[in-house]
């Protein structure tokens, strides 16, 4: 009679177990988080890298790289964006350019930097 008083104690404390974690379950459900006015959450920002749907409203603003080349007297002088003096003079002839390119280098070739510069008159005097 003692090993049915047993298993009837250790039913009814499975039992209980089991209730209790039913209703536990049942009351203690996770709450929707709530917005906070006047905060805005990393989930609520929009990446920079998103297309823009309405291409014809978007003012694109051009920015200005820090060295121009520019021909001056028929040779081709690196200038920085705010200074009025020549930062390089490469003496090297505008007539060395095929006509297009003359066009662009007599209004000035806007590059980020020095090397970009190298470059491109590397490309043209070889």
């Amino acid at each position: 009679m003692k090993k049915y008083h047993i298993c009837l104690f250790l039913l009814s404390a499975v039992l209980t177990v089991f209730l209790l974690t039913a209703v536990y379950l049942w009351t203690f459900r996770p709450r929707q988080a709530q917005p906070v006015p006047n905060r805005i959450l990393e989930t609520e920002t929009i990446p920079d890298d998103n297309a823009v749907v309405n291409q014809e409203q978007v003012i694109r603003r051009e920015e200005r790289k820090p060295y121009c080349l520019v021909a001056e007297n028929g040779f081709l002088i690196v200038f920085l964006e705010n200074q009025d003096e020549a930062c390089l003079n490469t003496h090297m002839p505008l007539s060395e350019f095929p006509p297009g390119e003359q066009e662009k280098l007599t209004e000035g070739l806007w590059f980020d930097s020095m090397m970009e510069i190298f470059s491109y008159l590397e490309s043209y005097s070889s």
